[in-house]
């Protein structure tokens, strides 16, 4: 608990910092484009300006019931819900503008509560999730037909709580592709694989494509679907708003439920992010 309070102190001792650096910064010049990969699933396919530290983090409440047929000596032939309410924070994505074409991105090591309940008995489970370690790189520029793409790639580390991190160092990756249809309406898509633990010969394809709209030059509002391609049919579908609170400070709120049995039946998520003035 004590870590926790100590990591939503820094991020509110550096909100403060940043709504300084960006009053003053918009002041002496005009900011680059400020894009993030919160809210979704999917990431998109810009990189953060080179120089620039960009952090983007959130708290996530999901529930999910899942029926499971008990033993015979107990109860015979009947089965028994269990319900799953999962909170998640700060889920910090840390992005770092390494070069023009390459940014280097920091997931993982929050804070899990977990509380699972079978008839009147409960379970509470506090864990930390584990450190990834990643990039995305610079494909294409959006050109007529081709999408604005990128190409990220992610390793997880067997650090943290147990039930939460591999034995070994396990991959992820994606092709990310966003296209302007219009001055307000734009599309995104990933398409990726992603290991369990290690690289084995189990492989789970993935994949989220979204619709964004502009409400005005400050919200912007988007829906959602994503899953798996393969392995268990998790697909779902969520949706939500973003707020451009400052040039480079934004909110957002999203949610969704589940469109199979095998997802989790229900998530809502909120957060914020916030870039750096430029350091190098």
């Amino acid at each position: 608990m004590r870590a926790l309070l100590l990591t939503l102190s820094c991020i509110v001792v550096s909100l403060v910092l940043q709504v300084y650096w960006a009053e003053v910064s918009a002041e002496e010049q005009t900011p680059t484009p400020f894009t993030t990969d919160r809210p979704g699933i999917g990431d998109t396919a810009y990189l953060i300006p080179q120089g620039h530290v960009q952090f983007e983090v959130g708290v996530n409440l999901q529930r999910d019931r899942t029926n499971v047929i008990l033993e015979r000596r107990v109860t015979p032939g009947r089965g028994s819900e269990v319900r799953r309410t999962t909170v998640s924070v700060p889920n910090t994505l840390i992005r770092i503008g390494v070069l023009e074409a390459m940014e280097l991105r920091l997931l993982g090591g929050g804070y899990v509560y977990q509380k699972t309940s079978s008839g009147n008995m409960d379970n509470h489970d506090h864990s930390v999730s584990a450190p990834v370690i990643g990039t995305k790189l610079h494909l294409f520029e959006e050109d007529q037909w081709i999408p604005q793409t990128a190409f990220l790639l992610n390793l997880t580390l067997p650090y943290g709580s147990e039930r939460l991190h591999p034995d070994d160092v396990t991959p992820d990756f994606k092709v990310a592709g966003n296209y302007i249809i219009s001055d307000r309406v734009s599309w995104e898509v990933n398409l990726g694989g992603a290991w369990k633990d290690g690289v084995n010969d189990n492989i789970t394809g993935f994949y989220t494509t979204a619709l964004s709209v502009s409400i005005n030059e400050t919200v912007v509002s988007f829906a959602e679907f994503f899953g798996n391609m393969n392995g268990p049919s998790t697909h779902a579908f969520d949706a939500g708003f973003t707020y451009l609170w400052l040039p480079t400070v934004q909110f957002d709120v999203w949610g969704g439920p589940a469109l199979t049995d095998a997802a989790a039946d229900w998530f809502v998520a909120a957060g914020i992010s916030y870039r750096l003035p430029q350091l190098w």
